[in-house]
């Protein structure tokens, strides 16, 4: 049976109830689907009124969701019927609503079973490191540029593992214009990953000055290139693709995957390309009702028009 109050490292993090019970304020629910009397797969979900409209959806920070699955083992045949039979007990015991989005992690294998079940699986894309690729090849299939401005980085940068969340806030605050974060929330998820042993901030300095920063979650598989920010003062090449090197020597140091956390734009998706691993897709799972729909699009032409937001949490 599956301990949904077993906060393992064995079930990703997003899926674990720290997580969950941190991310929505306690206010995350539940289905769980049973097989011979056992949980074999529950899917957690944040249930939110926007404008008159109930939506289904993923909390903020939250990078993959949907159902996690325990399936007894079995053929392909029988394993692909059982999985669209637990999509099949979810969609049909979820609450009223008008939307739903989330996005599947790269290994979880339900999305085909929520296309048969009328949901719209869109692809979305990171980059990940496999557990089984050594450090050098890894290093070897990165771009020489980017081999080159690493090197350059490393000799003029004092790269320090921290544990105070608030370096990165201000910099976050003060090199980003339209600030989408919710640090409360970032600060709780933070320090509930550290005290666990699932989390360090990665924080680059030239003399004194902090110039680039990140944060580092992972669970029992995965270590994900969470949260970034740089310094716009700074000249110096490389700041970023430096901490992304030194996380990816932590997940390699953990025996985990390492997953470069998708991309916010085509520059930054070309970068994260440079070093050398092929995009993996993520795939999005959604419903829209139709006036949900119609609310969607007039929404997202105001925002375009007025604001920067988070593009992994808008909605």
């Amino acid at each position: 049976m599956i301990g949904r109050a077993n906060a393992s490292h064995d079930i990703p993090i997003f899926h674990q109830d720290w997580w969950l019970n941190t991310s929505t304020n306690n206010r995350v629910s539940y289905v769980d689907v049973k097989m011979g009397g056992k949980i074999v797969a529950f899917f957690p979900y944040l249930l939110e009124k926007r404008c008159g409209f109930s939506v289904i959806r993923m909390p903020k920070y939250t990078r993959t969701l949907g159902p996690y699955l325990s399936l007894p083992q079995s053929k392909t045949f029988r394993r692909e019927q059982n999985i669209r039979h637990v999509v099949e007990d979810i969609v049909a015991r979820l609450p009223k609503h008008h939307g739903v989005r989330f996005f599947l992690d790269p290994d979880n294998d339900s999305a085909f079973a929520f296309k048969l079940s009328g949901f719209q699986v869109n692809q979305d894309f990171t980059f990940r490191v496999a557990r089984d690729q050594t450090l050098n090849d890894v290093w070897q299939g990165c771009d020489q540029k980017t081999r080159n401005l690493i090197r350059t980085a490393e000799k003029k940068l004092v790269v320090r593992y921290e544990e105070d969340i608030e370096t990165f806030i201000e910099l976050s605050r003060k090199e980003v214009r339209h600030n989408s974060h919710d640090f409360p929330l970032l600060r709780r998820l933070f320090y509930e990953a550290h005290k666990r042993g699932q989390a360090t901030i990665l924080n680059a300095y030239e003399c004194d000055d902090l110039v680039s920063s990140a944060i580092v979650l992972w669970d029992n598989n995965v270590l994900y290139y969470w949260q970034s920010a740089r310094s716009s003062q700074s000249r110096m090449p490389g700041r970023n693709m430096l901490l992304i090197w030194k996380a990816i020597e932590i997940a390699k140091k953990r025996d985990l995957i390492f997953d470069f956390d998708g991309f916010g734009s085509v520059r930054s998706a070309k970068m994260l390309a440079s070093f050398g691993q092929k995009p993996v897709i993520r795939p999005e799972v959604v419903f829209e009702s139709p006036l949900y729909k119609v609310e969607r699009i007039i929404n997202r032409f105001v925002k375009k028009h007025v604001t920067k937001k988070d593009y992994k949490n808008d909605f």
